[in-house]
């Protein structure tokens, strides 16, 4: 790819922030401002203009298995023919470690499948208690949860009692029956032959700080790094990252402390906030230009985090939207049928139900808006999505379940030589193949953990139905219209934050909420909630007065679904059909976002296909026409 190309599209702030020359450096990466462009352009960027950066030597840390899948495929559409290596720290980690156990000869880690019954089993060891005596599985759950937590924020369990104090978190276990349980656990893994995720990160970390070869092989194959939604990075993740940069200022930071909302976790905003003393001489780039949502939406957002004693310096580029609407409730079911008729109202028969999303504080309360939906005839999924995903797994394990390599060599021949056979399983019969022809020594399924060869598969909508999310599961998502359901003091901020920093998080957390919505946002609250009397969220003063009306909910009408776009259909068929062809995955052609906007719009040359689609410029080069052409055919 020219580098004219890549650097073409880029606002002053996105492309300043590709070409630094500098490093260290953080991206301050507002809401909807271009991030993963932003940084799969400037590892495009360095790789293709550094005669000393290779993709191989390139290490992108992410937190999220989809945000990798997602820079990979990005990455491929900028031209980058090598692979770089993408991946969660506990993916990473776990790639480094097997890699080690077979270069040195040993059993490589298998993960807990179950960490809930082995602790239960490891606190049945220090009590000598029978079933009868067991402490519940909720109670095994929260002593976890602590552990977790401690290890997470590098702290001796000693310390635990004070720190959580602290952080307002409560704790029901001491730091003597925390330590005893830590040891019982590791005890019960060790004899089980079993690790979980946070071993692994201590493990790495343990194995880069006591073998200097070791260490140092792993800082020459990463030279490059890279860490998508550092906000998010806990003290242990941090010390790995430091440990594989070791003196290198090789390191470029992502993140928002806007969206810092993962404490609970253990995840310490104070890392990103504080990159210039943690990197002396670090240089800052701000990316302010919120591209996503409207600027109602960003100016009733930036008023959350106000009502806090937070800035937000976001500037709305996107058109003008429609008024934030807040809609007064007397209980959590008249809320139900009131988010339900606004669903109705606002999509009729203009949109899909995909196109919308209920978001709320917790999953009890999405449980009973799922319950009212339902009954108003309002399609509804709760968090999961089938589609690629669940298409992979199943072929996966028919590959699997081939105990011998004749097995798995049979069992490729019939699916390379089924004219019929789905995308997802040749391409998992291509991976065995090539797993075979390396003779690694090592399982199939210990070289896909390894390699990761299908991080670029996605997942397609698999019904039209409304997301029903909690507020986290939306982190990372956006739809045209939001609606957040529980908009009261008690539950935003929640009742548990007890403390400033947390009640700064809660407020972070609804902010994140609604910039998830690109044009229309809806905040609904009750008088009511559990039988007690409630009031609107502080967080949300004076939204309504500047951003938005406060209206009644509409009445209940039940409306005739619209028949799917035929154009958008042809579209997929088409997509479908070609990709069948080239035995590829249907969205490494393009994605359904990318065809919505094409059947909505009808482009009429190749550059506007590409200003509407997620294709670089070599990829529209060679999809645009024969997109047209199947446009053409379908209107």
């Amino acid at each position: 790819m020219e580098i004219a190309e890549l650097l073409n599209g880029l606002d002053p702030d996105q492309l300043a922030a590709v070409v630094e020359p500098s490093f260290p450096l953080a991206i301050v990466a507002a809401a909807g401002s271009g991030k993963t462009t932003v940084l799969t352009r400037r590892i495009a960027h360095r790789v293709l203009t550094d005669p000393e950066v290779h993709a191989q030597h390139v290490l992108a840390l992410t937190f999220t298995s989809q945000a990798a899948r997602e820079l990979q495929r990005r990455l491929r559409t900028l031209g980058l023919r090598e692979r770089i290596e993408a991946g969660t720290f506990h993916a990473v980690a776990l790639r480094l470690l097997r890699q080690r156990a077979a270069d040195q000869g040993h059993q490589p880690p298998t993960i807990a499948t179950d960490r809930v019954r082995l602790l239960s089993e490891a606190t049945k060891l220090l009590t000598g208690s029978g079933a009868r005596n067991a402490p519940s599985r909720d109670e095994v759950a929260a002593l976890l949860g602590d552990l977790d937590w401690c290890r997470a924020r590098r702290i001796a369990f000693a310390d635990a009692p004070a720190a959580f104090r602290r952080a307002g978190r409560r704790s029901a276990f001491g730091a003597d029956r925390l330590a005893a349980a830590a040891d019982a656990f590791a005890l019960v893994k060790r004899r089980r032959g079993v690790v979980d995720f946070d071993d692994l990160l201590e493990h790495c970390l343990t194995a880069m700080q006591t073998d200097p070869l070791w260490a140092a092989g792993v800082r020459w194959r990463f030279r490059h790094l890279f860490v998508d939604e550092s906000q998010d990075l806990n003290p242990l993740q941090h010390a790995l990252l430091e440990s594989i940069r070791g003196a290198s200022a090789d390191l470029c930071l992502v993140g928002d402390p806007r969206q810092a909302i993962f404490g609970f976790n253990g995840s310490d905003p104070e890392i990103m906030n504080s990159v210039e003393r943690l990197y002396p001489g670090i240089t800052l780039v701000r990316l302010r230009r919120n591209y996503r949502c409207s600027p109602q939406i960003i100016t009733g957002a930036a008023l959350v985090l106000a009502n806090a004693g937070m800035t937000d310096d976001a500037v709305a580029v996107a058109p003008e939207g429609d008024h934030i609407r807040i809609v007064e409730s007397g209980d959590e079911r008249d809320e139900g049928r009131a988010i339900a008729a606004v669903l109705r109202e606002i999509v009729g028969v203009r949109r899909p139900w995909w196109s919308c999303a209920v978001l709320a504080r917790t999953v009890a309360q999405l449980t009973e808006i799922a319950h009212a939906l339902a009954a108003a005839g309002v399609p509804s999924r709760m968090q999961g999505r089938s589609g690629q995903t669940s298409a992979l797994g199943s072929a996966l394990s028919e590959a699997y379940a081939q105990r011998t390599v004749a097995e798995l060599t049979a069992w490729i021949e019939r699916i390379t030589t089924d004219t019929d056979t789905d995308p997802v399983r040749a391409r998992v019969a291509e991976a065995a193949d090539r797993y075979l022809a390396r003779a690694t020594g090592i399982t199939f399924r210990a070289w896909v953990e390894l390699h990761s060869p299908f991080d670029d598969l996605e997942v397609e909508h698999a019904e039209d139905a409304v997301d029903l999310l909690t507020f986290h599961g939306a982190k990372g998502r956006e739809w045209p219209l939001v609606v957040i359901a529980g908009v009261e003091a008690g539950m935003v901020p929640h009742y548990t934050a007890t403390t400033e920093a947390q009640r700064d998080e809660e407020a972070r957390l609804l902010y994140v909420a609604c910039t998830r919505a690109r044009e229309t946002l809806v905040l609904s609250w009750c008088t009511h909630r559990n039988g007690r009397v409630t009031a609107m969220s502080p967080l949300i003063s004076s939204v309504g007065e500047d951003t938005g009306d406060v209206v009644a909910p509409p009445p209940f009408r039940r409306l005739q679904r619209a028949a799917p776009d035929p154009v958008y259909i042809a579209l997929v068929e088409w997509r479908r059909s070609a990709a069948k062809a080239a035995q590829i995955d249907p969205i490494a052609i393009c994605s359904d976002e990318s065809l919505r906007a094409i059947a909505q719009l009808r482009p009429t040359t190749v550059d506007a296909v590409a200003a509407l689609t997620d294709l670089g410029p070599i990829a529209a080069a060679r999809v645009a026409p024969r997109l047209l052409a199947a446009l053409n055919k379908a209107v």
